[in-house]
């Protein structure tokens, strides 16, 4: 298991930043962990990652009511396009890697396609912990493992392994391990963000100490290609938030490739770029809040996730927001990571001291908070986004 940074070239550093996930008491005497976050860029791949990976133990979450959502619409066809796939009957075994998976299976189970196993953290990893996540069941997937699974379960004509290779502290050793549960003619569904537009952005929110690495359209074929695949299909799937790159392959490697300099350059641009967008938006964050202060009174900040977390701590506006709000009743009285932010529920919108709600929440949630936060809105109180480029954007409003 890696430990040590990656060799890439410093393109951020970030300081000290907190674990997201460590939601606190506040009568607690613990202190949130915090370690260093830089980003790092291959100069050969023009790959961006993470310098050296927060240990995992730290990561793991601390409540079991934690969750966490990936888009899904794409996933009737992507369902549909994996059964009409060469070699693809009802025979056929549907391998995955994760519970984010087990919608893709159950949708496969309802095509009569009923031959599909998972990964049990129990029973596979060994792991008894309830709050283990993906954070540690990519440290305990090792080839070895991945052999006994082999040997209970079978290999799997398709195996499924929907967003978590960004998590990956060791990807070579991560893609080996799945591998290895593939027949040999089978397909690997590979599925991670794509970041290519929130880097040109400039999105902070993007980063986050789970993610190891921050693929685009370009290096994450990279990454399939140099790790022997033949890749059979491969899209980005457009969301709001950030897009989906799907990759369907099969082991065999592709005809050589032509020099690849300018495809590498064009994605050390964008990396530097993205720096200089995070550098200049923070001064813009900082400004606007700083005049809503002044002139509209307290600034609250909707949805406690990782990232409004990201926003808080990497934008370093803390001190400016009154306090975060979320009306998940267990994250209702806790602390937020960063700046000990009390969490409330959203009545406290109406309490006449809020001028200003920012949304940290996914942006497809966001229309449905402002109408039921009509009070807030008729009582002159305004709403603003934390991500460039939306039809909010607070640097906009």
């Amino acid at each position: 298991m890696r430990t040590e940074p990656l060799s890439g070239e410093l393109l951020i550093d970030f300081g000290l930043q907190p674990v997201s996930n460590r939601f606190l008491h506040p009568e607690s005497v613990d202190v949130v962990p915090h370690f260093s976050l830089q980003l790092r860029i291959d100069a050969d791949t023009g790959l961006i990652h993470l310098g050296t990976p927060f240990p995992v133990e730290a990561l793991k979450p601390r409540y079991d009511w934690l969750t966490c959502f990936e888009p899904e619409d794409h996933l009737d066809d992507l369902a549909c396009q994996l059964v009409a796939l060469p070699g693809i009957t009802r025979d056929s075994v549907f391998g995955a890697y994760s519970f984010k998976d087990d919608s893709m299976l159950r949708r496969l189970e309802r095509l009569g396609y009923a031959n599909t196993w998972r990964i049990d953290p129990a029973q596979d990893l060994a792991l008894s912990d309830p709050c283990a996540n993906v954070e540690t069941y990519q440290r305990e997937l090792t080839t070895a493992r991945a052999l006994d699974i082999v040997a209970r379960r079978g290999r799997c004509d398709v195996m499924i392994v929907r967003h978590v290779a960004e998590h990956a502290h060791d990807l070579p050793a991560f893609i080996d391990a799945i591998r290895v549960m593939v027949k040999p003619r089978g397909y690997i569904v590979w599925e991670v963000p794509d970041c290519e537009r929130v880097l040109m952005m400039g999105d902070c929110t993007t980063v986050w100490e789970e993610h190891q690495y921050y693929f685009t359209s370009y290096t994450f074929k990279r990454v399939l290609l140099d790790a022997g695949f033949k890749v059979v299909d491969y899209a980005s799937v457009p969301y709001v938030l950030e897009n989906s790159l799907v990759a369907i392959v099969q082991e065999g490697r592709e005809p050589a490739r032509s020099d690849d300099s300018v495809a590498v350059a064009a994605e050390i641009e964008r990396a530097q770029y993205f720096v200089q967008k995070v550098h200049a938006r923070s001064i813009a964050v900082h400004n606007k809040l700083e005049y809503w202060r002044r002139t509209r009174g307290e600034i609250a900040l909707f949805g406690a996730g990782h990232l409004s977390c990201a926003f808080l701590s990497l934008m370093e506006v803390s001190p400016l927001i009154y306090c975060v709000i979320d009306d998940n009743p267990n994250k209702k009285g806790l602390q937020m990571p960063v700046g000990g932010l009390h969490i409330a529920g959203s009545e406290v919108l109406n309490s006449g001291r809020m001028g200003v709600c920012l949304l940290g929440l996914n942006p497809l949630n966001q229309d449905r908070v402002i109408v039921k936060q009509a009070q807030f809105v008729d009582q002159g109180g305004i709403f603003a986004s934390i991500f460039p480029g939306s039809a909010l954007d607070l640097e906009l409003r």
